[in-house]
């Protein structure tokens, strides 16, 4: 094949000689066109769907003829001999699809391989496979667009393979090149600070190689990662470690040869309730371990409350019962991506994962698959299967849930997405809502054990923002920039004029507001009771509202020119 087109690390297109083409002097539009059509690649992307993922909110007047236009000059500059019999950007059914049997293309390389590693049958070596994927997947792709919605599941699924692929590795180098495991550890935990089996390879590592110093030291990062970051602490099986490193160093005698990180084998949950380690949720954590749970529960909140968070917590209650798959970009040949992750996670038969894999697009499972898979949910105890980002779940993956809950008795459905009023309508809403936990923001109770007063009135509660609220102010920013963003995504313009207003105008009325947005009083207020509804306004005194997150207040503010925040105050004066 000629052309190539990579997208891990900075993009980059090559001819057929290996010659760079002028792939970075792309307007900054174009590239983005050429980024969301390769990280969607083979599939048909209607042209609302991509002006959708490179503006957002801020579509163009003629947003068709403005993609049009950038898919001509993509032609242009990196095919300029080219035609549409050759193009690899090709035009389908109205809309556009990246061809990957007209262009190499890096990240369908990678979930090839990623796909051949889950075919392998038992005893076949692993090992080439996964060196194969760690040399693709060792840069994140977009590194141009971090924040974007569409990226972001791109970036995590890049950044899964490449960690796994580590582990995996560090683990078989772990007798023979101790060295070697340690540094293929710390690579992982570079990639994914918050992995606690990163860590854990990296301390049998040191002790393999006799520092149990640094094993400790280690630890010791671990600790302060999770802690600053998320409010947690190490897990039970890691402080062992810990402990059984300072027994060994302090009567010198030699550590049982360490072993290979594996995945946690699957085992009976104690009727005792864990030591909860997470910062809050601690009633729905309990509710989800309770024998007697509900087959299908639901879990909502809006961007950044802490839903795959709140399933990996569930994770750690129920060591090697729990199996996560996201369905967002669960479609067309990976419209059962998620449940082959899901049924990875639960260390099903190789057998279940192949029936996953052989599904047809836009064809259910049969009969025999359904019963084949149903085998990983036959236990003892609970089993769940945690389906994040569940709302876009298509009929036949709801019909394939359906029959799974009826016939698999242990069987706990959870299903994470926003609100319960994005399923109406959907096939989702078939399976009912038996129970719906809606993730609520962190309490000052529930924040007071990371010590920092402030932090209530700095992030609204918000985890995503808990999580970055002292990192530095690029970073807290953009992120509050963004949970604003995705929290308005469904409400009308004059909700984000609303933010904007009182970001820079602080507590306002509805009266006020009214008078600065042109807008009715009844417009406003339903627009207020929307904002407070997603966590961003909080109501004060005498009926005014304003942010409720002093962070997402400053980024917001900090997009209003100091023209337009002088015009605003002015308004207020005269309105006065």
């Amino acid at each position: 094949m000629g052309l190539r087109v990579s997208v891990l690390g900075q993009l980059t297109v090559t001819d057929g000689a290996g010659g760079v083409l002028p792939a970075g002097e792309l307007p900054r539009r174009a590239r983005q066109v050429l980024a969301v059509l390769a990280a969607r690649h083979d599939r048909i992307q209607s042209k609302d769907a991509l002006a959708d993922a490179v503006w957002g909110e801020d579509l163009p007047g003629n947003h068709a003829g403005a993609l049009e236009h950038y898919v001509s000059v993509i032609r242009r500059r990196l095919q300029p001999q080219g035609s549409p019999a050759s193009w690899f950007i090709v035009t389908r059914s109205g809309g556009y699809l990246f061809d990957t049997s007209r262009a190499g293309l890096d990240l369908a390389d990678l979930r090839n391989l990623l796909r051949k590693l889950d075919s392998l049958p038992p005893g076949d070596p692993r090992l080439p496979v996964h060196e194969q994927i760690l040399e693709l997947a060792r840069e994140l792709p977009f590194p141009e667009d971090p924040y974007a919605d569409w990226a972001g599941p791109v970036r995590a699924e890049v950044s899964v393979a490449a960690v796994n692929a580590l582990l995996k590795l560090a683990a078989a180098a772990l007798a023979e090149d101790a060295a070697r495991s340690l540094r293929l550890a710390q690579e992982a935990i570079e990639l994914n600070p918050f992995l606690e089996s990163s860590y854990q390879a990296a301390m049998a590592a040191a002790v393999a190689m006799g520092r149990p110093d640094d094993a400790l030291r280690i630890f010791e990062r671990c600790r302060q990662v999770l802690d600053s970051e998320l409010g947690v602490a190490p897990s039970a099986e890691l402080a062992q470690i810990k402990r059984a490193v300072l027994a060994s160093r302090s009567v010198e005698i030699p550590l049982p040869a360490p072993q290979p990180v594996t995945a946690p084998v699957p085992v009976p949950v104690s009727p005792v309730v864990p030591t909860e380690r997470f910062l809050g949720r601690v009633a729905e954590i309990r509710l989800m371990l309770e024998p007697e749970t509900p087959p299908v529960v639901h879990i909502v909140g809006p961007s950044g409350s802490g839903k795959s968070a709140f399933l990996a917590e569930l994770g750690r209650h129920a060591p090697g019962r729990i199996g996560i798959g996201a369905a967002g970009p669960a479609v067309g040949v990976l419209r059962l991506s998620w449940l082959r992750n899901a049924l990875t996670g639960l260390e099903a038969k190789p057998e279940a994962i192949e029936a996953v894999e052989r599904a047809l697009p836009g064809q259910p499972l049969d009969q025999a698959a359904l019963e084949l898979i149903a085998t990983t949910f036959d236990r003892p105890e609970q089993v769940y299967l945690a389906v994040d980002d569940a709302r876009d779940l298509d009929a036949a993956s709801v019909a394939e849930l359906a029959w799974l809950s009826r016939h698999c008795p242990a069987l706990r459905l959870v299903l994470a997405y926003d609100y319960p009023s994005q399923i109406t309508g959907r096939p989702l809403a078939g399976l009912g809502t038996p129970v719906v936990l809606r993730l609520t923001p962190l309490t000052a109770e529930e924040l007071e054990p990371l010590g920092d007063p402030g932090l209530r009135d700095l992030t609204g509660g918000i985890p995503a923002l808990v999580a970055v609220a002292r990192r530095p102010h690029e970073v807290a920013s953009a992120v509050a920039m963004q949970i604003a963003r995705r929290r308005t995504e469904w409400m009308p313009p004059l909700a984000w004029e609303v933010l904007r207003v009182t970001a820079v105008l602080g507590d306002l009325g509805a009266t006020e507001l009214a008078a600065l947005t042109g807008q009715p009083v009844t417009d406003v207020l339903a627009a207020v009771d929307a904002l407070v509804h997603a966590c961003l306004l909080r109501e004060g005194p005498n009926g005014q509202v304003g942010h409720a997150s002093t962070l997402v207040r400053t980024a917001v503010g900090a997009q209003v020119s100091a023209a337009t925040s002088l015009y605003l105050r002015k308004q207020l004066t005269a309105a006065s």
